[in-house]
């Protein structure tokens, strides 16, 4: 009988540490979105400025604040002019750092959404009251393919 209850007590403290490990894990991966968020607007706001040619959708784009889907209409917006334009290497260089910060933000959300689904998190609610991320999608293809062809 003893050893039953050893038995339940060890499976216990596995289960506890892993529940620890994982709540560790999804706590940084959150601390991850918001520094690639930050990243990311940051990169936004730097191709705006840099787009100087086109004044309003520039503008509207530094005007909106955080990344819901207003900002990513204004930013799909911004990169269909951007590559209506002669092709500068400044807004170039800006428009590919914004490309590889939104890719690295979506990576990144997509690790959160991946341990999020995990049992042991919904069962346990080791996401606390985190918001759950979403991704961020803006029509850059026409601007990719200006960078690709500059």
């Amino acid at each position: 009988m003893d050893l039953v209850w050893a038995l339940v007590a060890f499976v216990f403290v596995v289960h506890a540490g892993y529940a620890l490990w994982i709540a560790r894990r999804l706590d940084r991966l959150h601390q991850r979105v918001d520094t690639a968020a930050a990243a990311l607007d940051e990169q936004l706001r730097a191709r705006a400025a840099a787009a100087t040619a086109i004044g309003p959708l520039a503008a509207q784009a530094l005007a909106i604040h955080g990344l819901g889907r207003d900002r990513e209409q204004a930013e799909s917006a911004l990169s269909r002019a951007i590559a209506g334009i002669a092709p500068d290497p400044t807004l170039t260089a800006a428009n590919a750092r914004a490309g590889y910060a939104r890719a690295f933000y979506n990576d990144t959300v997509r690790d959160v959404l991946v341990v999020r689904r995990r049992r042991i998190v919904r069962a346990f609610r080791l996401a606390g009251s985190a918001r759950l991320p979403a991704f961020f999608e803006m029509d850059e293809a026409a601007a990719a393919r200006r960078t690709i062809d500059v």
